[in-house]
């Protein structure tokens, strides 16, 4: 098993960023900032050449797997939960409408605003695409055991948590988000 302290498997790039510090810490440092490059430039590459997206853009996957979790809610409270401007949501919510994926109810909680809930068609076009991510996230580890899976699963939620905070943070009226 791969422990994550392991320098022998990283990349030979990674081994030498962490070598010219001189600084564990600094190395390590060093090395998820490069593997982050390289997982987002690799992500960027995989949505550009995948048919994944087809029926529904990845903003769209995104916001359909966020109203599913949280139910109908109105285009703020979407926004929010989705740390974007309510014009961008507002955006996306009407493509997603036009598409017969999503659409507006009266909000029982305000009259005067609408909530957004998904359609039949648009539950299982979600369902499609998130079938898909999995099928291809099985494939990337399946020559991972469970205990791998498992600490990169534990990982990715925690830098998500940590990430979440810093957004939230920076949402705060005179506060920018950490780079």
């Amino acid at each position: 098993m791969i422990q994550l302290s392991d320098y022998s498997t990283l990349p030979e790039t990674a081994r030498a960023a962490t070598m010219n510090t001189g600084s564990p810490q600094a190395g390590t440092i060093e090395t998820i900032e490069l593997e982050l490059i390289r997982l987002v430039r690799h992500l960027e590459t995989f949505g550009r050449r995948s048919s994944l997206y087809a029926k529904v853009d990845r903003a769209g996957y995104v916001a359909m797997r966020m109203l599913e979790s949280l139910g109908p809610v109105n285009t703020h409270a979407l926004a929010r939960a989705l740390h974007l401007d309510a014009s961008t949501v507002t955006r996306q919510v009407t493509a997603l409408q036009r598409a017969g994926l999503i659409e507006r109810r009266p909000d029982p909680a305000d009259g005067r605003s609408s909530a957004i809930v998904l359609t039949p068609p648009g539950r299982r076009a979600m369902h499609a695409v998130q079938q898909e991510r999995r099928r291809r996230i099985e494939e990337l580890v399946s020559d991972w055991d469970e205990a791998e899976r498992a600490t990169l699963g534990r990982a990715l939620a925690r830098l998500n948590a940590s990430l979440a905070d810093s957004v939230a943070g920076a949402d705060a009226p005179g506060r920018c988000a950490a780079t």
